[in-house]
């Protein structure tokens, strides 16, 4: 109820003088606004709005308010779409509940015209709320509320409450149990009492003492714009278009003494008239905002790029009782609808796409001395159009889109753009002490889908659940090489913070840059984002050209909660071309080349040989020695599984050749006394168990632990035999020289027309086989007349280090003191 006039003169002093003794806190808080109260947020509120809120679908928004745990929308609007994607009429006005975002269902009231100002109370339990409307449906009851209206905390409409107001209210601001009202009304409850009123904030009821006689206006008959309370709860501040206040000229804003019943206008003006530029654009202000501690306010509006007064932000200081000229004039190029002040930021909403570069640094505060205008944009060519401030004013302005975040002492643009798709500007800007909700006619903030209400939500005190980060293509464990985008989406109960996403390349180490190519520091991508729902966003960034190799997408997710997604780790392959190749080292062992061989989340590849397994070894590129080849051809392959397909691709050459050891290569056919084909062979190392073949016969014998046979009473005839032993798991077969051999008929050993010897150049070395001399049990190798080596009884021997040229071989006996000499073959040694 209002108070007294007696009341006012004993209680309201009182009241002041406490508030100068630091008491009665309870009271200073009354006295505040709840958007002003809770603004001394520490930072910029976040610069991605939130995705899991009822949507407006069209129209405009022009309000908001919280009041406990709800907050309430209005504007001039039809439809609303949940977070499930059903869409519900409900015009003009709703509630969700600010934690979970749910639509209220319990509050659909139907208005029959829009919404223009909300005003919480300041005991946080009801609401104020103004605008054109004048019929007000709920709960199957019908009220006609003359465009100002009391809701208690449930949303119920208050009939008792008496306002009336015969044109649109625009500002609603409550300073105690007063309610002033500002808008283009010419009588209030029928009271003559025009375009601003005091009535008794619980029960409507109009004080007629408060008539501040304006008169005129300076735009089209408009009133009252903005009222704004400084937070000791003396003094209103109040954008206006009347000629005279009280008798006397303001122009744009005065300031009002209300600490006595009666109210006094101050003697504190702004030169507005004195300050124009090419315009005055008195009637084109929007806006009024004031800063948390009172010490300054900000207006703005519109006027074609003209300052210091047009599409330009003000700054005036509040103290003082004379003409007070502006502190700093920033130069926003085009339309300023709404205004809000933090402890940190001046936040401006408009249609604009300039905002300073530079601070006031110009005679007499301003923040462009550009002679030209600069009010065009070319929002979908933010970098080079020549329409942009930021192009044709590059000195002083930086490109903003729609939304600004202005230093409070210096109006220099601060790190803040989220950016409106809005059709004619952001029509309300409201901080609460969670962020900032902000209405506009367009659907898009920081380029998310969120419709004409958006809330820069600094995320619930308690909210422990972070977001949700994936990659969606290429599938984990890709192997492609025609990858050209990278995407992925991001979901979060409340709002994305930060999303930094990095791709390593896991074979070379190196890390994408932002210009596309490869470096050793870990750098962000840039990327593209879009909304594919209400709480999720896509997003990509483009590759091209990548090198073969394993990749790794990896990246984090940040809520404005600052809680943390689990660490992103998304694995590919471009495989490049898988390549195989085989050739013998110098000791003569088969080494495999390959290279190509990529497979994401394997580390290794498989070597096969003659179609078995043969080893694994390191996936990607490397070499491979087989060194259990054994002699005779082999084919070689890698096996791998791209895309979980089991492949095999053959080395080149199709079929490689391991020769025969040299060492082994030493088996010589003779006869005995008794004319029996006799056959002796070098030992192969390892090994005690030979087995005699024929090439007719086939098996003939198996010989443990001796290097010679003799394969008695056999047939005469011609006979060619092998030694045949078994090493690393194949059949070895050592032809025995020379060969054929003849049995005669009489069982004697044939005739020995001369001894003979057989060098041959093989394997880097030269092996030499000779027919035993009668009765010769130890023989000398000789080269050029040259001592070699003493070969004993045996019959073959491998000169493993020949000098090169042609050689020419002896071999040397000494029988009963007689020295034969048997010449071998001239052999040419590389």
């Amino acid at each position: 109820m209002l108070l007294s006039a007696q009341q006012r003169r004993t209680v309201l002093p009182f009241l002041v003088l406490l508030i100068a003794l630091g008491g009665m806190a309870a009271i200073i808080a009354s006295f505040a606004n709840d958007a002003r109260a809770d603004v001394v947020h520490g930072e910029l509120v976040p610069d991605q709005a939130r995705r899991n809120l009822p949507v407006v679908l069209d129209g405009r928004v022009n309000a908001h308010a919280q009041v406990g745990d709800r907050i309430f929308v209005g504007g001039e609007f039809n439809q609303v779409a949940l977070p499930d994607g059903t869409v519900i009429d409900q015009a003009h006005l709703f509630a969700y509940n600010i934690n979970t975002g749910e639509f209220d269902p319990n509050f659909r009231p139907v208005l029959n015209n829009g919404v223009n100002s909300l005003e919480a109370n300041e005991t946080d339990d009801g609401l104020y709320v103004g605008g054109r409307f004048w019929r007000w449906e709920a709960n199957g009851v019908t009220s006609f509320p003359q465009r100002v209206a009391k809701l208690d905390a449930e949303g119920n409409l208050d009939r008792n409450f008496a306002a009336r107001a015969s044109a649109r209210v625009m500002s609603i601001e409550q300073v105690g149990d007063d309610l002033y009202l500002g808008g283009d009304f010419a009588t209030i409850t029928n009271l003559p009492i025009r375009g601003m009123a005091r009535v008794d904030a619980e029960t409507g009821v109009v004080d007629p003492s408060f008539d501040l006689g304006l008169t005129g206006s300076a735009a089209n008959g408009e009133s009252v714009r903005r009222i704004v309370a400084h937070p000791s709860g003396t003094e209103l501040f109040v954008l206006h278009y009347n000629l005279e206040v009280l008798g006397e000229v303001r122009e744009a804003v005065f300031k009002l003494d209300i600490s006595l019943p009666t109210p006094t206008l101050s003697g504190w003006t702004i030169p507005w008239s004195e300050q124009q530029g090419r315009r005055l654009c008195w009637d084109r202000l929007r806006d009024l905002a004031i800063s948390p501690d009172g010490t300054f306010i900000v207006i703005g509006g519109q006027g074609a790029d003209n300052p210091p007064n047009c599409d330009s932000v003000l700054r005036y200081e509040t103290a003082g009782d004379g003409v007070v000229p502006f502190t700093w004039s920033a130069r926003m190029y085009s339309s300023i609808f709404s205004l809000a002040v933090s402890d940190q930021a001046v936040y401006v909403g408009g249609h604009f796409c300039g905002a300073p570069r530079l601070g006031a640094v110009y005679e007499g505060g301003l923040t462009s001395d550009f002679i030209s205008t600069a009010n065009g944009c070319d929002l979908n060519d933010r970098e080079n159009s020549t329409r942009n401030p930021d192009v044709r004013d590059p000195e002083n302005a930086v490109f903003r889109d729609q939304m600004a975040a202005l230093d409070p002492a210096t109006a220099i643009a601060l790190e803040w753009d989220p950016g409106s798709n809005n059709l004619l500007g952001v029509f309300d800007l409201t901080l609460i002490d969670r962020g900032l909700l902000a209405g506009q006619d367009g659907s898009r903030f920081s380029e998310f889908q969120v419709g004409r209400s958006g809330f820069f939500d600094f995320g619930v005190p308690d909210d422990t659940e972070g977001p949700t980060l994936l990659v969606t293509e290429p599938v984990a464990g890709t192997i492609s090489d025609s990858i050209t985008t990278i995407s992925g989406t991001v979901s979060d109960n409340r709002a994305i913070g930060i999303m930094p996403i990095r791709l390593q390349n896991r074979t070379t180490g190196l890390w994408l840059q932002a210009d596309g190519t490869f470096g050793p520091e870990q750098a962000d991508v840039p990327l593209t984002t879009t909304e594919t729902g209400i709480g999720e966003v896509a997003w990509s960034f483009e590759v091209s050209d990548l090198p073969a190799g394993d990749y790794l997408v990896r990246g984090f997710a940040t809520d404005t909660s600052a809680n943390t997604s689990g660490p992103l780790e998304h694995p590919f392959t471009v495989p490049g071309v898988a390549e195989c190749s085989v050739v013998l080292d110098e000791t003569n062992q088969p080494v495999i080349s390959y290279s190509g061989f990529l497979e994401a989340g394997e580390d290794t590849v498989f070597v096969r040989r003659d179609g078995r397994f043969l080893s694994g070894t390191t996936a990607g590129s490397g070499s491979f020695v087989d060194d259990s080849a054994t002699p005779g051809d082999h084919t070689y392959a890698i096996r791998w599984r791209p895309a979980g397909t089991v492949t095999d691709v053959g080395c080149s050459p199709a079929t490689i050749t391991v020769p025969q050891p040299a060492a082994a290569v030493a088996c010589v056919a003779g006869f005995d006394a008794n004319g029996d084909p006799t056959l002796s062979w070098t030992a192969v190392e390892g090994l005690d168990r030979y087995v005699v073949r024929e090439a007719n016969l086939g098996f003939v014998a198996t010989v443990n632990g001796a290097t010679t046979f003799t394969d008695v009473d056999r047939a005469p005839g011609d006979y060619s035999y092998v030694i045949r032993f078994r090493a690393n798991g194949a059949n070895n077969d050592l032809e025995c020289t020379p060969s054929p051999i003849t049995v005669t008929a009489d069982n004697e050993p044939p005739p020995v027309v001369d001894n003979t010897c057989v060098a041959i150049a093989a394997n880097g070395g030269v092996n030499i086989t000779w027919t035993p001399i009668e009765g010769e049990d130890a023989y000398q190798v000789r080269d050029d007349d040259g001592f070699v080596a003493g070969a004993g009884n045996a019959l073959s021997f491998v000169d493993t280090n020949p000098q090169s040229g042609t050689r020419n071989y002896v071999i040397r006996s000494r029988e009963a003191g007689t020295v034969t000499d048997v010449a071998c073959n001239s052999v040419e040694v590389p």
